[in-house]
This record gives C-alpha cells, structure tokens and sequence, in this order.
C-alpha cells in the first residue's frame, strides 16, 4: 500500500511538472523591429532598426540583440537560464531571467542602475514585445519594443 501511494504522488509530480513546461512561451525565431508600432522613449543615437535572434530551449535562453545602425550593426549576446537564479550578466551586471504568468522577464542591475524587459508575444505569435523600464542615473525611461517574425 505504501508502494503504491508512493508511485501515485511520483506520478502525480511528474504530471504537474510536465504541465508547468508545457506552459512555458517558447520565443524561439528571429524578430525585426517594427518601427511604427513602438513606442520608444530612447533610441541610441542613430539607430535604424534592431534585429532579435532567440533560441530558447527548455530553461537555456539565447538573446543576440543586433542594433543597426545604416549599414553597420552594434551586437550583444545575453545567454542566461530561466530559473530566477542571479547571475553575473555580460561580465558587468547581476541579472536574472524569471518565468512569469505568460511572459519572461530579465531584470540587470548595478549600483544606480536598474533595467527590467518583459518579453511576451503580442496580439498572435508572429509579434513580439520586449517592455522594458530603465532607471539610471544618466538615463530613465520606458520602451516597448514591438518586433515581427521573420519568416524563413
């Protein structure tokens, strides 16, 4: 009997858990930005467009952000695990990257320094937003980023 109710709380927690994976939004593709559709408060000076490529497997999160600017682009890689952890972050921040209701969210963060980004799909899986809240002592704002996917 013990066995037994043992094997059922196992199988039980397994459910729950393949339940709790499955919910997780997989933003895996590359996402370009749409300009009309953002609401950007800051924009590095002289940017054109920016360009999202995210690989996203289970708790491994892979964001390569390319800012472009004409014809040359600025290129920052940020790999982290979503499992709310902290972490030293592009050898410069502490960071964490926490599963949410439906979204992901990062938070990066030093003295003085404080940015949190929300990524989310939008209205359907073919767009995505990266809302994100930045204070600092040389800069404060708010920019919601709205991307389209770009199909293959």
């Amino acid at each position: 009997m013990k066995n037994i109710k043992t094997m059922l709380i196992i199988i039980g927690l397994l459910f729950l858990k393949l339940h709790l994976l499955a919910q997780i939004p997989d933003y895996t593709g590359t996402w370009v930005l749409n300009n009309e559709k953002s609401k950007i408060q800051s924009r590095p000076d002289g940017m054109t467009s920016a360009v999202f490529i995210i690989k996203q497997e289970g708790n491994n999160f892979s964001l390569t952000i390319h800012h472009i600017f004409g014809d040359k682009k600025d290129t920052i890689v940020i790999k982290m695990l979503s499992d709310g952890k902290t972490r030293r972050v592009l050898n410069t921040f502490n960071g964490k990257l926490e599963h949410k209701e439906n979204y992901l969210q990062i938070t990066l963060w030093e003295k003085d320094f404080l940015d949190i980004v929300k990524y989310q799909f939008g209205q359907n899986k073919d767009q995505f937003i990266a809302d994100e809240v930045l204070t600092s002592d040389s800069d404060n704002h708010h920019n919601i980023w709205i991307f389209d996917r770009k199909l293959p």
